[in-house]
């Protein structure tokens, strides 16, 4: 046997595949153990048949590999699945040797195919094992320690290191991994550590620690001893979990349960919990007060059995079709017991049943009056109509609501005009000046009043009498506009018609008071040229009566004297009334002047005047500074002249006569003058013939007179604007006042 064969013979027995191939790369020969794996024959293999059996993913990656040896006469390794004569693909692992000669050139190539499949796999195993061995600490934020003792030298995983925001692969020594819990917390972790390393005591704790960055984190911690085949300690092992977000989540967690029970307080519903066995297990504090029941006493406790009453009523129905059914809820019911009517809404839930419910016996009461008002506003005869507060355009809010009298006088239904505006009722005679009236009180807030035209649906045309005022809910808030109208159209009517008369009645008397005016002028001339006609007989009589008594003196009986003096005073009384009559015609017909006048210094012209007429009499006479008007000086002077010389004559009789003249305010606002005196005085029954003509209160033997002063001083008051009065009491004196015109005031 030669060595050939004898080669054949030992690479036939290595459990490897072997081949030979050529310096270009063309193989040449392969050992038994390739035909047995591969199915291929001889021919089939040779050259570069063999690569038919590499898998099709791995064939061009290593059919480039082993030219790139070829060419390169460099080792060949690589790693690729081969199919199996089953048709199984296996990995194998390809090594090929270069042959050369004694000049160094290649003379061939000497290669093996080793079966690495199931190492392959254990790699792949291993690797997808450490992979989510990795993923699992990242995810679950896990990471490992050593301590090893007795050098205790501190060792971290890479997520250990990354927990405390420092790079994989840092080494802290213990006194500095320690040093990543708060100061308070050291010492317990310190005595924790020692007593797990002197006596293999294991510990587990959960605290919060420092990361080399400052950020505030939570761990886990877990610890326990190592000991070899004799009992000794000699690792401390064990891993931190960081659990930050599980601390923040309970935190949350704790702050949402707060906040939810906070809110299940504050709120006006009652609420209450119901767990699958009927059993309350939350009630507020609304829901204590509704029920008048405390908490403490009915937690835990079966509804059923702590509210009796409820049994076979509609709130046992609806409570346990909601439970059954999984569906929610809602209805309103009675609770004899309480006497109170509840709105009631339930949800199911996973524990059981969760129940809000409101009080609304008053919302019913007030929804029984509403549902009254309503009936009573639909009878009414006026048209009611409200709308939403707003917009306050041109066309106005949105109607919500007419009754029936609105129906009946427009012609509209409620379908017609609910949401609508009011501008649909509005037409060519609608006023838009009382429009933009209304819209400017709306915009204020204000209630207002208002007559408007508008049109029903025939086209008629309405004068409705408007009131409208803004309505508020239960805030405060405004929530609509109420306008109550009435039909006034007829009454406009009766208005229009009375004006038309009115206006018929104006020109009628402006027509008579011209034709009195007239008159009254007639008459005045006809006065003035009597009295002045009047005076030439009487004087002549005046004259003729003298002259007799002066010539035929002695001749004239006694009696006759006395004949000839009652007819000179009767001439001189005769006198004294033509010229007060001449006087009040020239003062009706006398162009009024306009200017400043001082009252007070023309009252003490008059008193001088009496008292130079008059020394003997003693008079107390006070006279107010400073008061003046606008007005005619020689008419004003005539006013002055007959009210102070009615009051110097009228106290005559009075031994401690006091005079008075000034001013005032009246309670209208309006300034006022007087002039009063202690003396005789008048009786009130009789002031109707104060201001007349002619008219005297007493008699001539009491006190003279012609009766004219008066009825001339009202003349006067009444040309200047104002009014003349008087008050009195017999033997208590008497005050007379006078106003005069805005026009005419000027000093008070």
């Amino acid at each position: 046997m030669n060595e050939a064969q004898q080669l054949r013979l030992l690479t036939d027995a290595l459990p490897q595949i072997v081949c030979i191939a050529q310096a270009d790369g063309g193989h040449t020969w392969f050992n038994q153990r390739w035909f047995d794996y591969s199915g291929l024959c001889m021919e089939d293999s040779l050259g570069h048949g063999w690569r038919s059996a590499i898998h099709p993913d791995d064939s061009l990656r290593a059919s480039r590999a082993w030219e790139q040896a070829c060419t390169r006469c460099e080792l060949f390794e690589t790693e690729y699945r081969l199919r199996r004569t089953d048709g199984m693909y296996r990995w194998m692992l390809g090594r090929a040797l270069p042959q050369r000669d004694a000049a160094g050139q290649v003379t061939q190539w000497l290669g093996t195919l080793t079966d690495i499949d199931e190492l392959k796999q254990t790699a792949e195993h291993l690797e997808k094992d450490f992979a989510m061995t990795s993923i699992a600490s990242r995810v679950a934020h896990l990471g490992g320690w050593t301590i090893e003792l007795p050098e205790r030298v501190l060792t971290w995983s890479d997520e250990n290191c990354l927990i405390h925001d420092l790079p994989p692969g840092y080494r802290p020594t213990l006194e500095e991994g320690i040093s990543y819990f708060f100061s308070e917390d050291r010492p317990a972790v310190q005595r924790l550590v020692d007593a797990c390393a002197q006596h293999g005591t294991p510990y587990e704790f959960v605290l919060p620690k420092r990361t080399a960055k400052g950020r505030r984190i939570w761990v886990r911690s877990v610890g326990e001893a190592v000991r070899d085949a004799e009992g000794k300690i000699i690792r401390l092992q064990g891993a931190f979990q960081d659990i930050t977000e599980q601390k923040e989540a309970e935190a949350h967690t704790l702050a949402l349960e707060a906040q939810l029970r906070t809110t299940l307080e504050s709120i006006t519903d009652g609420f209450c919990l119901v767990d699958r066995e009927w059993r309350l297990t939350f009630v507020n504090g609304p829901a204590e007060r509704m029920l008048r029941r405390r908490r403490e006493d009915v937690l835990g406790k079966n509804i059923w059995e702590e509210f009796p009453e409820t049994l076979g009523s509609p709130m046992e129905r609806e409570y346990r079709t909601a439970v059954q059914e999984k569906r929610t809820t809602h209805f309103e019911t009675f609770y004899p017991p309480l006497d109170l009517w509840f709105e009631i809404r339930a949800y199911p839930t996973e524990a059981g049943l969760a129940v809000y419910f409101q009080d609304i016996t008053q919302r019913r009461a007030e929804q029984a009056q509403l549902h009254l008002l309503e009936k009573a506003v639909s009878r009414l005869n006026d048209m009611v109509v409200i709308t939403e507060v707003a917009p306050v355009d041109e066309s106005g809010p949105r109607i919500v609501f007419v009754n029936d009298a609105f129906e009946r006088q427009t012609g509209y239904s409620r379908e017609e005009v609910i949401g609508s505006t009011p501008g649909m009722f509005w037409g060519p005679h609608t006023q838009q000046v009382e429009l933009d009236r209304i819209r400017a009180a709306m915009e204020k807030w204000q209630t207002v009043r208002t007559e408007l035209v508008m049109y029903t649906k025939a086209g008629k045309e309405l004068w409705l009498e408007i009131d409208i005022a803004p309505i508020a809910g239960e805030s405060g808030r405004f929530t609509h506009w109420v306008g109550v109208e009435r039909d006034i159209t007829e009454r406009k009517q009766q208005q229009q018609e009375i004006l038309s008369l009115n206006g018929e009645l104006e020109k009628r008397v402006l027509l008579r008071t011209t034709q009195l005016a007239t008159a009254n002028k007639e008459l005045e001339s006809f006065a003035y040229s009597v009295s002045h006609d009047l005076r030439s007989p009487l004087n002549t009589i005046h004259g003729f009566s003298k002259l007799l008594a002066k010539i035929d003196a002695e001749n004239i009986s006694d009696k006759g004297k006395h004949y000839l003096a009652r007819i000179g005073a009767g001439v001189e009384q005769m006198g004294e009334l033509i010229e007060g009559l001449l006087t009040l015609a020239h003062m009706s017909r006398e162009q009024l002047k306009s200017e400043p006048v001082d009252l007070s210094a023309l009252a003490r012209l008059i008193e001088r005047d009496h008292r130079e007429r008059e020394p003997q009499r003693q008079v107390q006479v006070l006279i107010q500074d400073g008061m003046g008007a606008h007005g005619d000086p020689r008419l004003l002077l005539a006013v002055l002249q007959n009210l102070l010389a009615n009051a110097w004559k009228f106290t005559a009789k009075k031994p401690q006569a006091c005079i008075e003249m000034g001013n005032g305010l009246g309670s209208d606002g309006v300034p006022f003058f007087f002039v009063r005196d202690n003396g005789a005085g008048f009786d009130m029954a009789f002031t109707h013939k104060l201001f007349g003509t002619f008219e005297r209160l007493h008699s001539p033997g009491d006190f003279a007179g012609t009766g004219i002063g008066l009825a001339t001083v009202k003349r006067i008051i009444e040309r200047h604007g104002g009014r003349v009065w008087a008050e009195s009491k017999v033997n208590e004196g008497a005050t007379f006042y006078f106003t005069l015109s805005r026009q005419a005031e000027w000093a008070i």
